[in-house]
């Protein structure tokens, strides 16, 4: 597992190309992006854990987890970045992707409090965030077996 901070790892995996696509969304500028893609990740993550200690919610992020990291790595650039209106090649698959949207209308609320932009345009740019945090999570997951 990475000593890097997910948000660090998540960022990365992004790139400035979909940092800027994100900073497009949110009317905004590239470092404002990074700042709330950070947000995101923090809230995500802490949405995620909440969310996990419902019933069930331990099964289904376990489960999804352990799918991820039973998948093989895709091959070099073959990670995608959703981008507008299109399709992902996450790196997490279906499941652990399904897991963490089921969490998106919480964690843009709490981070649009934080941030002050709409939920609106929160929640757009968690969707092209989302595909991204799956595949660093399963990166990791994959390199703990």
């Amino acid at each position: 597992m990475s000593d890097q901070p997910l948000q660090n790892e998540v960022l990365s995996e992004l790139g400035d190309d979909q940092i800027q696509e994100i900073a497009g969304v949110l009317g905004t500028d590239p470092e404002s992006a990074r700042k709330l893609v950070g947000t995101s990740v923090t809230s995500l993550t802490g949405v995620l854990t909440d969310d996990a200690v419902t019933p069930g919610g331990t099964a289904e992020l376990s489960q999804a987890l352990e799918q991820a990291a039973t998948e093989p790595e895709p091959p070099a650039g073959a990670v995608g970045f959703a981008g507008l209106g299109g399709p992902a090649s996450v790196a997490g698959g279906g499941m652990l992707v399904a897991v963490l949207r089921k969490v998106t209308a919480p964690t843009a609320r709490a981070v649009s409090k934080k941030t002050g932009l709409p939920v609106a345009a929160v929640a757009g740019a968690l969707e092209l965030v989302i595909p991204v945090v799956a595949t660093v999570l399963a990166k990791r997951a994959r390199s703990k077996r």
